[in-house]
């Protein structure tokens, strides 16, 4: 068996209320996203029920980042404060670094 695609979205923003509502933050429309391509690819062993191993960071209101080793791709989500999403590109690099010396 094929190990999953592991993808960590981080979350630095929050939709609009109805949007949230109904999703629980950008972390759930990405993930509706990311599942329904994956369906319509039609590719052996990914799908939304199996092969996609999604995590959501929410980076807006908390410092928690995934550990690099534990995913194979990051989706960063839009920011209407670009300070957010800016700290969050540079998490994510120091974090490389740190991994790679």
């Amino acid at each position: 068996m094929k190990p999953p695609l592991r993808i960590a979205i981080l979350e630095c923003d929050t939709p609009l209320p109805q949007t949230d509502a109904k999703y629980h933050g950008y972390g759930g429309v990405f993930t509706v996203l990311l599942q329904a391509g994956a369906d319509a690819l039609g590719h052996p062993g990914l799908s939304s029920k199996e092969g996609l191993d999604i995590t959501k960071f929410n980076v807006e209101h908390e410092e928690l980042y995934p550990e690099l080793d534990n995913i194979d791709a990051v989706l960063l989500t839009g920011s209407s404060m670009s300070a957010v999403f800016s700290y969050a590109v540079v998490r994510i690099v120091s974090m490389k670094s740190v991994k790679t010396h």
